[in-house]
């Protein structure tokens, strides 16, 4: 019987400060707060070099970024934040007055309504608007979907 010799696969060599990034914190579920305070450490650490990262740290980043919001969203679930206190904390930061947004949003009336809680949800036109305004995503201003059917 011939014994045939099979050369290995060729892997790159991963660069050394990929491989320091390993050492000081390997990639892998993280399993308690002190882990996560380790790894969020270090992600504002690279996070503040973005744009002078090699490749390794970049990939290193984007899986650790990954594995903090996911043990994050496990242990610390955010509640729904309804589209009132959005848009009070949007024109509370702009420094806008209610005559100001309701400029923006066509009607004075429905800006004061809005931002008393009287009406839950902007209409679609004012979204657009406000998305446009502030710089947002859409979803901000409207309710989940169980807080939908109960409001009407």
């Amino acid at each position: 019987m011939k014994k045939t010799s099979q050369k290995a696969p060729h892997r790159p060599k991963l660069p050394a400060a990929y491989l320091a990034l390993l050492e000081d914190f390997p990639l892998r579920p993280i399993r308690n707060g002190s882990e996560c305070d380790r790894a969020t450490r270090i992600v504002h650490r690279l996070a503040l070099r973005e744009g002078a990262l090699d490749e390794g740290e970049e990939a290193y980043l984007e899986v650790l970024e990954g594995l903090v919001e996911r043990y994050e969203s496990e242990h610390f679930p955010m509640e729904d934040v309804s589209p009132t206190r959005v848009l009070r904390m949007l024109v509370e930061q702009a420094g806008m007055s209610v005559t100001e947004l309701g400029n923006l949003l066509g009607s004075k009336g429905a800006a004061s309504e809005l931002l008393s809680g009287r009406r839950k949800e902007p209409s679609k036109a004012q979204i657009a608007r406000l998305c446009e305004r502030f710089k947002v995503d859409a979803s901000l201003f409207l309710l989940p979907a169980k807080a939908r059917s109960t409001a009407a």
